[in-house]
């Protein structure tokens, strides 16, 4: 079997990660411990303002809102997001004991953290605002991002957070024996024998939760049952959902490759 190799994740652009700005808004006291909790990610940028209407003219480069609850008094935070007039992620310092209320919960995309919690430890803010960001790109990919991927040579699939395949292009489907409706909600792990499986969870989806790239064989397993001998490239976003690129394998390369190796 061919070694595993892991990169960078940076070694190359993705559609849901980099770079992202962060809108804190509300008092000097809130947006400057925000800033303070992001300060050591160099792939986040912090921006302040008093209440969203300040920002509103320069809200066309901000991913996201940081926010706090309850609310404070003239930031409009809260207001627009249970009106439905922001489209953007929100996340929220809680304060201790606060329930936020259902009008605010049912935002498409909010989350939130504890603010004690968030202020001593900076990377648990951090990781929800990349999150839920992530998440958002993920979700909100372009049609002509999909055409993309569906015009692309090689066999590409997106896998959600719970594991079940989101989006497949049709290579990677006819690869499969599927049809692209048929994979769409089914385990990645029925695509692969167990061995390969046990392989993915333990080497390849640790290595792409620590911010790497994993490229490797497995064996993949057809809708018929037929197994086949594949290449995979395995990265993703930090949410937990994945990308897989397959490649099927030429079992007779593959082994002069291999008589090459030991000569």
């Amino acid at each position: 079997m061919t070694p595993a190799t892991v990169a960078p994740v940076l070694d190359g652009p993705s559609p849901i990660a980099g770079e992202l700005t962060a809108l804190a808004v509300g008092d000097r006291r809130h947006t400057e411990r925000v800033e303070a909790a992001v300060d050591d990610d160099d792939q986040i940028t912090v921006r302040t303002a008093p209440s969203v209407a300040d920002a509103l003219p320069e809200l066309d480069d901000v991913d996201c809102f940081v926010g706090s609850y309850p609310p404070e008094n003239g930031t409009g935070l809260i207001e627009r997001v249970t009106e439905g007039a922001i489209d953007l992620p929100i996340v929220l310092l809680v304060d201790e004991g606060a329930t936020v209320e259902d009008g605010v919960r049912s935002h498409d995309w909010l989350d939130w953290v504890d603010r004690a919690a968030a202020i001593e430890d900076g990377e648990r803010l951090r990781r929800r605002i990349r999150s839920l960001v992530e998440r958002r790109r993920l979700a909100g990919l372009t049609r002509g991002s999909l055409a993309g991927i569906e015009l692309a040579g090689d066999a590409i699939a997106i896998v959600a957070p719970d594991g079940t395949v989101q989006f497949a292009n049709r290579g990677f489907a006819m690869q499969f024996g599927y049809s692209r409706d048929d994979l769409a909600g089914r385990s990645w792990r029925t695509l692969f024998t167990d061995d390969s499986v046990d392989r993915l969870e333990t080497a390849a989806v640790p290595t792409v939760a620590d911010g790497w790239r994993w490229t490797g064989s497995c064996t993949g397993r057809r809708n018929s049952g037929v197994t086949f001998p594949v290449r995979v490239r395995l990265g993703g976003p930090e949410d937990g959902g994945l990308v897989f690129v397959v490649e099927p394998v030429d079992t007779d390369a593959e082994r002069d490759a291999d008589a090459g190796d030991s000569s």
